[in-house]
């Protein structure tokens, strides 16, 4: 296939992203809560198949290839996929790095990650991964119980969305609606905007919806009930689980997963484990010594990723594994990450998400930390990107305290440290936002 042919094909498919969304949930995902596993694990295998025969055509993967001793004959299913390297999210970042901007994917996605381990990383998706990816969270709902034909979702705006607030000829008839939260306003705003759409889901990111609760539940506000809610972004403890219950209702569905690969697992309402969509991902566990065990470092391979695999892709959790009594493999327990409100004396709070875009577009900085002292001091910890003058250094930090105190809901006094890295916490997560107050 030519060039030029597969511009005009890439081209079609990405203005047409939610017809093949649509193609792909109705005709090639399994939507039931009850799925044969024997036809999950077989979709799971040659899918495994596939992946690696992709795989080992990309220099970068053959490397890895050829450095294990391995074929892709070796990998016949996805236990099989433990003899395989795993891949870092510094693998990862360097190797998007080289690829972006290249002119062969000008019509694919490029999505960004949050950021919210300190570094933000690049991702492409081509247009028919994408819709797999749309796809298979839609799915997440639909399993959940949600009817995205004929309820109504509210979420917060997408940093990646182009389209947000506009309605096509099917929204406008009253069939998937969706209306968007403006999560950057201030609490009462926000909850205003919750309960006056009344959304039948409520999707933002675990943060964002953690300030709006405590904020509601401090005043007293009563909290429109969807029914259904869907943090994401970060772990939901047992104290975020309790507090969405008491203000939102005993509704939550507990999505596991990350831009890079997409909605790996999901915790639904009553139940005590996540369950793994089989058919989409391999979820693989490691211990310290990178050995196959059931509690360790999680591992996913989003099997429909074939045009940029993420083959064990270390996605920087702890987790714990099991066998149900049905015999299908689920994730029992996750340790992961959760990143502190950067709080003022009047009450408000600061989140991550208000002030990630600054360091997402700051190039001289590769990590970053800020750590609140009081409710007037705040210091960055970063690492520079490259060497820096002391000239350098200094409009950089100038830059961004403008910047940062133009997004906090109060002005602090901000103090940079250079670092020549940050060192994670105790877990092995690294925190963006860290409230050292009592």
């Amino acid at each position: 296939m030519n060039n030029m042919l597969k511009d005009l094909i890439l081209k079609f498919e990405r203005k047409n992203v939610n017809l093949l969304l649509a193609i792909d949930l109705l005709f090639f995902l399994q939507k039931g809560r009850n799925t044969s596993l024997k036809r999950e694990k077989k979709a799971q295998d040659r899918r495994v198949r596939k992946l690696m025969k992709a795989a080992y055509k990309i220099p970068f993967y053959r490397k890895k290839f050829d450095e294990a001793g391995l074929k892709p004959e070796d990998f016949r299913c996805a236990d099989d996929l433990y003899k395989f390297p795993i891949l870092t999210k510094d693998e990862l970042r360097e190797w998007m790095d080289e690829e972006v901007d290249k002119p062969q994917y000008k019509y694919y996605f490029l999505d960004t990650t949050s950021g919210s381990s300190g570094t933000p990383t690049r991702v492409y998706y081509s247009p028919r991964e994408k819709a797999y990816n749309m796809a298979n969270w839609m799915r997440v709902l639909i399993r959940g119980g949600y009817n995205p034909v004929t309820g109504l979702t509210a979420s917060r705006m997408s940093a990646h969305s182009v389209s947000a607030g506009q309605k096509n000829i099917f929204q406008k008839l009253g069939f998937l609606r969706r209306e968007f939260i403006n999560q950057y306003a201030a609490e009462p705003d926000v909850i205003k905007q919750i309960n006056e759409i009344k959304p039948d889901l409520l999707y933002m990111n675990k943060t964002e919806m953690m300030r709006v609760a405590l904020y509601a539940s401090k005043h007293n506000i009563p909290m429109h009930h969807p029914k259904f809610l869907v943090p994401t972004g970060e772990m939901i403890d047992n104290n975020a689980r309790k507090l969405f219950t008491q203000v939102f209702g005993d509704v939550l569905i507990d999505a596991y997963g990350a831009a890079e690969i997409g909605s790996v697992m999901t915790r639904y309402h009553g139940s005590d484990h996540w369950r793994i969509h089989a058919d989409l991902f391999s979820v693989n566990i490691f211990d310290d010594e990178l050995k196959p065990a059931e509690e360790g470092h999680l591992c996913v391979t989003p099997l429909y990723r074939t045009d940029f695999p993420l083959i064990n892709y270390q996605v920087g959790d702890r987790a714990r594994s099991g066998v149900l009594a049905n015999g299908a493999k689920a994730v029992l327990s996750i340790l992961g990450r959760s990143n502190d409100f950067i709080s003022h004396a009047d009450g408000q709070f600061t989140t991550f998400f208000m002030v990630a875009p600054i360091f997402a577009h700051a190039n001289e900085i590769v990590q970053v930390r800020l750590i609140e002292k009081t409710y007037d001091d705040l210091i960055i910890q970063a690492v520079a990107e490259y060497e820096m003058s002391d000239e350098e250094r200094k409009a950089v930090e100038d830059r961004i305290i403008s910047q940062m105190n133009e997004k906090l809901k109060q002005p602090m006094n901000i103090t940079f440290e250079w670092k020549d890295v940050i060192q994670p916490d105790a877990n092995g997560k690294l925190r963006l936002i860290v409230n050292e107050m009592k």
